[in-house]
């Protein structure tokens, strides 16, 4: 599944100054509400903390994908944002979070909310991804990053797929 499906280029954050799990999921509410003036920032902040209360969403090296669903939207949406300090967010691997994806999937969709998490445990598990995106300066780096990994991997599926 491609990025571009959800994430929205105004919702990538490069040099985050958020300094703790409080900050982060903030931010990630504020990037999320911006484009879509339904959701506020108070209610997916709370909704954000719920579910991390419920267990880390940290996926390891350094990655967290907080997810909720919410019944206002009819379609994932995303954000992404590279924090300038790691904040620690009790990893099973230990390692502090610096490279953050938010989503809100649809209430009455929950398999397309499913593809996108898997798919982008898929990008973040390549080693050459999560280095080209902490080495990030601007966010039209990232975009770049984001929709070439996204075509590498479709060509790779195709190939695959031809053998």
């Amino acid at each position: 599944m491609s990025f571009r499906t959800f994430l929205d280029p105004n919702r990538i954050c490069i040099d985050s100054a958020a300094q703790s799990k409080t900050a982060v999921l903030l931010k990630i509410s504020q990037l999320l509400s911006q484009t879509h003036p339904d959701l506020e920032v108070e209610s997916l902040f709370d909704a954000f903390w719920r579910r991390d209360s419920l267990g880390s969403t940290a996926i390891g090296h350094g990655i967290i994908i907080p997810h909720i669903r919410s019944a206002l939207i009819n379609h994932t949406l995303g954000c992404f944002i590279k924090l300038q300090h790691p904040v620690d967010f009790g990893a099973e691997d230990k390692q502090p979070i610096d490279l953050v994806f938010g989503l809100i999937g649809p209430q009455e969709n929950p398999k397309e909310h499913l593809q996108i998490l898997k798919s982008i445990i898929k990008h973040v598990s390549k080693t050459e991804f999560r280095q080209a995106c902490r080495l990030a300066k601007d966010n039209e780096t990232l975009q770049r990053i984001f929709y070439q990994e996204t075509e590498r991997l479709a060509t790779n599926e195709l190939e695959s797929l031809e053998l």
